[in-house]
Order: structure tokens, then C-alpha cells, then sequence
């Protein structure tokens, strides 16, 4: 192992504390379903609605601290520079819009 693989940044945290969160729940519920059936409906629609809510608020997380400290993370948007002297050369060639 290199030095990357075995560092603990807070994103790789974050993740792994998101994934015990969503298995934990997961299981509470199917625990919950077999004990109680009649509150295991209630439980499996919260767990649908966090499958889908958690990932989103911990992308939007990201996404505010790459806006907030200027460092380019996984939410960060890559600026796309269209290149001129391409475009300049398919039209002298008879390519695009020739």
C-alpha cells in the first residue's frame, strides 16, 4: 500500500460513515418488518426516502465546500474552453458547417 491508500480524508470518512448509516438502517428496518410487521411499511418508505435524500445532501455538502474554500473536490464543475483553431480548421476543410 502507498501512502494514498492509506489516508483517512474527511470525504472518505463522510462516505463510510453514510454507508454504516444507510446499512444500519437497512437492517433496522428488516428486523422491524419481521418483528412488527405493521410498522415495517412505515419503516421501508423512510429507508427509500434516505437511499435517495443522504447521497444528494452529502453531494450538496461537498458541493458547498468546494465553493466555499476554492479547492476542486468531486462536485467540482470542469471548465469547458471551446478551442477555436479547431473549429477555425474543420470550416477551412469543409467539415463543420462548411
Amino acid at each position: 500500500m502507498n501512502n494514498n491508500e492509506k489516508k483517512w480524508t474527511p470525504k472518505r470518512i463522510c462516505a463510510i460513515l453514510i454507508i454504516i448509516f444507510l446499512v444500519l438502517l437497512y437492517v433496522v428496518t428488516l428486523i422491524v418488518a419481521i418483528i412488527n410487521p405493521d410498522d415495517g411499511g412505515r419503516l421501508f418508505a423512510l429507508c427509500l426516502f434516505a437511499t435517495v435524500v443522504v447521497p444528494i445532501v452529502a453531494y450538496l455538502y461537498i458541493w458547498m465546500y468546494t465553493k466555499v474554500t476554492g479547492k476542486k473536490t468531486i462536485a467540482s464543475v470542469p471548465e469547458i474552453k471551446p478551442d477555436t483553431a479547431n473549429i477555425k480548421d474543420d470550416r477551412e476543410a469543409g467539415g463543420i458547417n462548411g
